[in-house]
């Protein structure tokens, strides 16, 4: 008998240990920013920002949008203003990238306003130089060129950064029908971002292909929008292809390529309804239709597959 009640005392020591070790790691493995030290949410924070970074590129907005606002209320916790400042940045590219202009400009002031509060010249960079492309975006060619002024003046004359000031002034220039600036400022900038990763490099080749384009020179143009294509696949950057292949679609139709524009056009819809970006689609449809009809092609697998992925039933379910 002894033996028995022993047996059922350390029977029940052993389970009280499990159940204390069980709520333990339940404790340890909460991801609220309220049970943070300062290090560690700063430390979360980064990985959220990591995390949306990667969504973004992806062209998920929904889900790089839930890691920024992470990442933002971690830095808030720890109180770094950098940080804060790179979240708000990183919220207002992605309101931006949806079509939220407001939404960008508001988000795009506030990162300016925390970067300045920490002294955080790289920063305040970066956020002026994206929000000036909202407003060459929108043809407000003087603002713009005053947020770039700024913008150059803060950054540092090295790096991804700076180089993508540049590409922003080029693209002004470029809107103002200054194609030898936009040409000597790529030039620049391709300098420049050299060994600085291929994120710059291939929004320089873009951009240099759209200047190509303008001058008439469609072979240099094509291969330029080639290498930024070849650098987002290895960048694993969704959004980036799909504006390669729709720019190389619109150089090949300019040429007279229908065939080998149907075909870049095709795919980057599929890429775009893959990302859920359904006013892209809408607004490429007619062309690839258009396309087909002069080719003689048939394209209603690629609309039955882009039908299905905009209503959500995609097996992987990437932006979800």
């Amino acid at each position: 008998m002894k033996r028995v009640a022993h047996g059922r005392f350390t029977m029940k020591i052993a389970l009280i240990l499990i159940l204390v070790l069980a709520i333990n790691g339940l404790h340890g493995c909460a991801t609220s920013p309220k049970g943070a030290s300062s290090a560690d949410a700063s430390n979360r924070g980064d990985r959220e920002l990591k995390r949306g970074v990667y969504w973004y590129q992806k062209g998920c907005s929904r889900k790089a949008l839930d890691h920024f606002h992470a990442a933002h209320e971690y830095y808030c916790l720890s109180d770094r203003q950098t940080r804060v400042a790179r979240s708000l940045n990183s919220l207002a590219n992605v309101y931006r990238y949806a079509g939220d202009l407001d939404g960008a400009h508001l988000f795009y002031d506030a990162a300016i306003a925390a970067a300045r509060r920490s002294d955080d010249q790289t920063e305040v960079a970066q956020a002026l130089s994206n929000k000036a492309s909202l407003f060459i975006h929108s043809g407000e060619l003087a603002t713009a060129e005053v947020l770039l002024d700024e913008a150059q003046l803060s950054a540092r004359e090295t790096g991804s950064v700076f180089a993508m000031v540049l590409n922003h002034r080029a693209l002004l220039a470029m809107k103002a029908g200054y194609y030898d600036e936009a040409g000597n400022l790529l030039d620049q900038a391709d300098s420049i971002a050299s060994g600085e990763g291929i994120n710059a490099t291939a929004a320089i080749h873009f951009t240099r292909g759209r200047l190509m384009m303008k001058t008439g020179d469609y072979p240099q143009a094509m291969d330029h929008f080639q290498q930024a294509l070849e650098m987002d696949r290895q960048a694993g950057f969704s959004r980036g292809m799909a504006d390669d292949l729709a720019a190389m679609a619109d150089l090949h139709e300019l040429s007279g390529e229908d065939e080998a524009a149907l075909d870049c056009l095709d795919r980057s819809i599929k890429i775009q309804a893959l990302l859920e970006n359904r006013p892209k689609v809408i607004e490429s449809l007619d062309r690839l239709e258009s396309l087909a009809g002069k080719t003689g092609n048939d394209v209603r697998v690629t609309i039955h597959f882009v039908k299905r992925w905009l209503a959500g039933e995609t097996v992987d379910a990437i932006c979800r």
